[in-house]
């Protein structure tokens, strides 16, 4: 097995993730120079949809975005954030993350999650699932470290429900736009046929309005025809573009996945930026060599790193990681494995 890209596997026997990490959201702080990452995890042990990129939510901590130490946290087996103790709220079975914000002397943490409430998917490979029916949710912290949960208007606290139509409401991505928030979710058809991503708007982060599909100016693209699974929204970091970009994890009909991008002027409609994706699988034999998933771009002076989470073609058993690819500031394509 070849492991270029990879910077965070599981982590050691008895951990919160031993099992699977995944999920990386990364920050650079520029004044002190520290590099944090929160992700998802799984022991062995853990109890939840098996399917699914969720768990508990770790941190790890770097000097150069490269090489990681992990954080002891306050929840169960290290854990910096776990499902709720309370049975009825919509996350008390499994959590997972997609984004970490900047607030006002504070981090936002976008998350999702699930209860044991059955939810069913008209997939006869899935079926009926306790964990399915998921949220987005909302959790704030002073260190990165202790987070507080932020109760939503909708079912056990989350901030959105999902419709009959979705089998959930879940992978959420806020970006503050000078006047409101503005959260986009994955929101899949019930037989996860095509994974659409919505759009809600708030002025507080509690209180949301719907507005509906995300938009393309420019019509989908063949990697890009069922949809998206992840994005990531952040000022645009590249020269002469639009004022928002968007790096996705992108599904084609096949339901392959690649990594492409896309920019925006007001955060709603979306022009692809490439006629082709930025990243793709690994090649056989490598550690990444059956999925790759969209996860961070953090731009530092002019290199830019992009964070992604991998897995393998050995089914449940494979391994899943966080990677990283590098590029000089500029063509998101020029991006490459870091290799050690």
């Amino acid at each position: 097995m070849t492991t270029a890209g990879l910077v965070l596997p599981p982590g050691p026997a008895g951990r919160c993730d031993d099992f699977r990490v995944g999920g990386a959201v990364v920050d650079h702080d520029a004044l002190s120079g520290l590099w944090r990452m929160w992700y998802y995890c799984r022991d062995k042990a853990f109890d939840g949809p098996p399917t699914l990129g969720s768990g508990r939510v770790a941190l790890a901590t770097s000097a150069d975005g490269i090489d990681w130490q992990r954080v002891d946290g306050p929840e169960a087996l290290g854990a910096v954030f776990a499902p709720s103790p309370e049975a009825t709220d919509f996350d008390s079975l499994h959590v997972g993350l997609t984004d970490v914000s900047r607030g006002a002397g504070e981090w936002l943490m976008w998350y999702f999650g699930g209860n044991r409430e059955p939810r069913t998917c008209t997939n006869p490979a899935i079926g009926t699932q306790p964990g399915l029916g998921m949220r987005p949710g909302l959790a704030r912290s002073s260190d990165g470290v202790h987070w507080t949960r932020v109760r939503g208007q909708a079912s056990g606290g989350a901030l959105l429900d999902f419709s009959e139509a979705q089998l959930y409401a879940s992978w959420p991505n806020a970006h503050w736009d000078g006047r409101r928030w503005l959260m986009q979710y994955t929101a899949p058809t019930r037989d996860l046929g095509r994974f659409e991503t919505h759009i809600a708007a708030s002025p507080d982060a509690v209180h949301w309005t719907a507005l509906g599909p995300l938009r393309w100016a420019d019509g989908s693209r063949p990697y890009d025809e069922a949809g998206m699974v992840t994005r990531q929204v952040l000022a645009n970091p590249l020269p002469g573009g639009r004022r928002w970009l968007m790096v996705y994890t992108a599904v084609n009909a096949a339901h392959a996945r690649t990594v492409a991008a896309a920019e925006s002027d007001d955060g709603v409609t979306w022009h692809h930026l490439y006629d082709e994706p930025i990243f793709r699988v690994g090649p056989a034999g490598a550690w990444d060599d059956f999925g790759v998933a969209a996860n961070r771009l953090v731009a530092v002076g002019d290199q830019l790193y992009f964070y992604y989470y991998g897995f393998q073609t050995l089914g449940s058993d494979g391994l899943r990681g966080i990677g990283l690819a590098t590029a000089p500031l500029g063509d998101l394509r020029a991006l490459k494995r870091h290799t050690r």
